[in-house]
This record gives structure tokens, sequence and C-alpha cells, in this order.
């Protein structure tokens, strides 16, 4: 069974309706994360080094610190509305951060068009100004991510390589 680590948004939850559907379908590692944490790079690292996930989906701010953790071990990943700018709070990922361009993996990422929190006219800006690659899709949505959304990404990323 794969093995996928989600990551939630800053003020959102780690219980509900979209890990209960991804435990149906994997193994999941779903922890509770205080973005605040002085200690969290080393929790997160210490997370992805024992689980060994073959995914990462995060949303938000879970969608930022997925695709640091992503681009640092070379997992595949999928994420919703990344907090790559805009943040109400810097979380503390040194090493993380520093990293460079991981070219042997592949972002997915979903925006939506009607996200007022994180921009997603400026996401895609400095995504195509950066080094990374990455697919993406467009959809009608705010910053929540609604759980059809959640769904018909997930199968469209993850159920065909799982």
């Amino acid at each position: 069974m794969k093995k996928i680590l989600y990551l939630h948004g800053l003020e959102s939850s780690n219980v509900g309706k979209k890990v209960d559907f991804l435990k149906e379908r994997a193994e999941v590692l779903a922890p509770k994360i205080d973005y605040q944490n002085p200690s969290l790079e080393e929790q997160l690292m210490y997370m992805v080094e024992n689980f060994k996930p073959d995914f990462i989906i995060g949303s938000s701010m879970g969608g930022y610190v997925g695709s640091l953790l992503a681009n640092y071990y070379g997992i595949q990943n999928l994420l919703y509305n990344p907090a790559i700018h805009s943040r109400s709070i810097e979380p503390k990922l040194d090493k993380l951060i520093a990293e460079q361009p991981n070219y042997f993996i592949d972002f997915n990422i979903v925006f939506g068009k009607n996200d007022d929190v994180i921009d997603p006219e400026v996401s895609k800006e400095i995504l195509f100004d950066s080094e990374i690659i990455f697919d993406y899709d467009e959809v009608d949505m705010g910053h929540r991510v609604e759980f059809d959304v959640f769904v018909n990404m997930y199968n469209k990323y993850i159920d065909n390589e799982l």
C-alpha cells in the first residue's frame, strides 16, 4: 500500500472528509501541525524520513511546506493553493528553504481561480520565474478546497500513480 503525507492548512484540521477519503486509498500520516513551532522543520523531516511517503499532499500553508519537503526529498506531490507568497506567518524552515530546485520531480498544483487569500496569478508568476517544473490546474473555487475538487485532482494526479 502506498503512503501519503497530508499537510493541512494554517487554520485547518488534520481530520475530516479529505483525510478519510485518503485513508480509504493509502496509508496516511496526517499530523496536527503548529506552523509556528520553532522545531517544525525537524519534526517534519523526522516524519518524512521515518514514514517515507510516496506522495505529499498539502493545502495552503501545508502546500507551501509540502513543496519544500517534496523538493528536498524528491517526493511526488499534489499542492492545493500553496502559500508560496503572502503568508501571514513565516514558519522556521531554514534547511528546506535553502535547498536548490530538484529537477527530477514535477510539482502538481491546483489553483482556485477565486482565491482571495493566495492570489493564483501572483503564484503562477513566481512559479514561471522559478526553475522548477510544474503542472497546474485552475478550478472554480476560492482558497478553501472543496471536497469534490480535492477528489477530482487526487484522481487525476495520484490515483493513476498508485
